[in-house]
């Protein structure tokens, strides 16, 4: 038998791990002496089979259930299985039958345990989260041919060659939970306590614990309060042993000798786990108890009608946890629902400020949480949340909750709803477009706006807004967009509403909370040349329910007089020390976003001739924090070949590259924006092979 090793910390409990290693040898080295002919008796397989788990410290407790399978045909067995035990069963297929699939399901068809290989045996382990009839589902995957199939429980702890599958065994483990009543107030002690369970709270330490079974009959607010000697960790699990079954988890509440949780909880048998934080171990005084809530029908019934247009504000400190979500890990914090009446089809657009870890989400009917429609966590950081949608006449519920458990405070919350056609936003065609100055932000909104135009990447079908730019000499043209509630397209084409005159066309992502008038970071949503004349600068959605608020941008760089600097840069000497300073020059060249923040400071340019192939060697120190990057092209800026921002520290950079035989370009810049002083530069060149 194949020597087992203990799962890690916070492991299921799978059959995959230790046992299905060694189950797996002993059904391979059984198929292997018996099924060598068409022939082999099931009987003598199945013997083995049984002593084998017998050896392992596990008793049968299913029936052996017998026959045979057409390929393709599934049969099914009804087995009682009882809350937090694990029972592990093997099927084993004869014949012509070449693969057979082992599943085990609950009465709504949730799989508990499946077997994931491709053979005749199969072996499946399945922890029942509660006490019930389960069903062992057993199919033909490919061949037909007889079977046999039954369960084993229990197992021992301990030793080489045990499987120990993460469910401990004694009194305050998994296998024999200690029952607490709801009220009922037990003390104990987690040492010389088993450790087979951990929590992502606790510490991923080695600490003992103890578990304990609790069974609620009804929808509840479910409250645990832990006092110990020790730096303790309470957890309430679904499932016993299973980390993806958590419902809470707590470590100091406020300190590390209280831990509490509270969590809503559905009727059903729950497992609360003592634990301590990494290895803590010592005396504890446990209470439980649960305050039934009301049905979801009355407190949707009785929820708060929202305003359009007009604040709302709330404070979710008292409330309850009654809803969950799609987005945010579930919302497991506290919430308030409001009621929102649509008259007819219209555009929804609801925003949320916290002072806590909000979530904002809506559903079209307020007790079925598969009508969701829209949800969102954080729009920017934790404190805001934003959801948009296009709805339909009805009842809306608006629910204002928290990222965890114990994510609540005060908030706000403002909902409008729009034409669902639009047509009346400023710059909304372009028979009446906006007017952009270079430098300057401009505040837009499609939430009103009509849906006019579309661009090459996207626009068809959701509003837009068009501003009118004149160039009056070839030139960069940069559009950033701060703070966008939504995804956009943005495009520019010479003739409004002509799209076979598009220039440029890009996608951009929406941009989170606002930042100010621009955002240094930011990468520009549309970059482009124009030649001199005038042009239609159009922010579009990239779909019919994105829509929203935005900061627009432009920056337009003269690309004649940008070369006339270029042709002006001094020339690099290999060999030669130069010094300068950036204060007080101009910002003519940005690196890639992806290097010191863009490099949106004050600069010099140099000119760095390369008579054939050499290694070239470019370091600098400044007394600010700067950077350098090297392009081919002077005014092109898709033809960067390199960039440094820190070297050591955020005093030096320095670039390294093999260049072939020509002319390049190397700007001393600064990082990000507003980074300027003196600096000094030394360049080597050396033949490169």
């Amino acid at each position: 038998m194949l020597p087992c090793r203990k799962l890690p910390r916070g492991a299921a409990p799978r059959l995959d791990d230790c046992m299905k290693n060694t189950l797996s040898v002993t059904l391979s080295a059984l198929f292997l002496v018996s099924c060598g002919g068409s022939g082999g008796s099931l009987e003598p397989r199945y013997v083995t089979v049984h002593n084998t788990m017998a050896a392992m410290g596990y008793a049968q407790t299913a029936a052996i259930s017998e026959g045979s399978l057409g390929e393709g045909d599934e049969v099914r067995f009804d087995v009682e299985l009882r809350g937090g035990t694990c029972t592990t069963f093997v099927a084993l297929a004869s014949g012509g039958m070449r693969d057979v699939e082992l599943r085990i399901v609950d009465a709504q068809e949730n799989e508990i345990g499946r077997d994931v290989t491709h053979d005749r045996q199969a072996a499946a382990q399945a922890c029942a989260p509660r006490a019930g009839t389960y069903t062992v589902v057993l199919r033909a995957a490919e061949g037909s041919g007889g079977y046999v199939v039954s369960g084993w429980s229990g197992g021992q702890s301990g030793g080489a060659g045990v499987a120990q599958t993460g469910v401990a065994a004694g009194p305050g483990a998994c296998d024999q939970p200690i029952p607490l009543a709801l009220g009922e107030t037990v003390t104990g002690t987690t040492e010389g306590a088993g450790n087979f369970t951990a929590a992502p709270c606790a510490g991923g330490g080695d600490a003992p614990e103890r578990v304990y079974s609790i069974e609620v009959s009804e929808r509840s607010m479910f409250t645990a309060t832990l006092t110990s000697s020790f730096d303790g960790t309470l957890y309430l699990l679904r499932a016993c042993g299973e980390v993806d079954s958590m419902v809470a988890c707590n470590d100091d509440a406020p300190d590390t000798s209280r831990s509490r949780i509270d969590a809503t909880v559905d009727p059903g048998v729950y497992y609360l786990v003592v634990d301590g934080y990494e290895n803590a171990a010592g005396n504890y005084t446990l209470q439980a108890t649960a305050q039934a809530l009301q049905p979801l029908s009355a407190v949707c019934g009785g929820a708060t009608p929202l305003p359009v247009g007009q604040p709302t504000a709330g404070d979710t400190s008292q409330q309850i946890d009654y809803f969950q979500a799609t987005c945010a890990n579930g919302a497991r914090g506290p919430d308030q629902v409001y009621a929102l009446d649509v008259d007819q089809p219209a555009r929804l657009r609801v925003r949320q400020r916290s002072d806590h870890d909000g979530v904002l989400y809506v559903r079209r009917s307020c007790e079925d949480p598969t009508t969701e429609i829209a949800c969102n966590d954080d729009f920017g950081d934790q404190n805001r949340s934003l959801v948009t949608a296009l709805v339909q006449p009805g009842r809306y519920a608006v629910i204002s909750d928290g990222f965890a458990a114990n994510a609540s405070g005060s908030y706000t919350v403002t909902a409008e709803l729009g034409d669902l056609n639009g047509g009346s936003a400023s710059a909304d065609s372009c028979a009446a477009p906006g007017s952009l100055t270079p430098g300057q932000a401009v505040g837009i909104d499609t939430f009103t706006a009509s849906d006019d135009l579309g661009g090459s990447c996207g626009g068809a079908g959701s509003p837009d807004v068009v501003y009118a730019l004149r160039a009056r000499t070839r030139s960069r043209v940069q559009v950033f967009l701060d703070s966008a509630e939504m995804e956009t397209a943005v495009y520019v084409q010479r003739r409004c509403g002509d799209a076979d005159t598009e220039v440029a066309c890009a996608r951009a992502p929406a941009r989170g909370a606002r930042s100010g008038n621009g955002n240094p970071n930011a990468p520009a949503a549309l970059d482009t040349v124009v030649e001199p004349g005038s042009y239609s600068v159009v922010i579009d959605g990239q779909r019919a329910d994105a829509f929203g608020a935005a900061d627009v941008r432009v920056e337009m760089t003269d690309l004649a007089a940008l070369a006339r600097t270029c042709n002006r840069a001094p020339l690099l000497r290999a060999g030669r020390t130069v010094n300068g300073a950036t204060r007080n020059e101009r910002d003519d060249f940005q690196s890639s976003a992806q290097c010191a923040g863009g490099s949106r400071s004050p600069d010099q340019l140099y000119r760095l001739r390369v008579t054939r192939r050499s290694r070239v060697v470019v370091e600098m120190s400044s007394d600010y924090d700067g950077s350098l990057h090297l392009r081919s092209d002077c005014v092109d800026p898709s033809t960067e070949l390199a960039c440094n921002d820190d070297h050591g520290d955020n005093r030096h950079a320095r670039i390294e590259e093999v260049l072939e035989r020509g002319t390049y370009f190397l700007v001393v810049d600064g990082f990000n924006a507003g980074n300027a002083g003196t600096y000094s530069i030394e360049v080597d060149v050396t033949a490169a092979p």
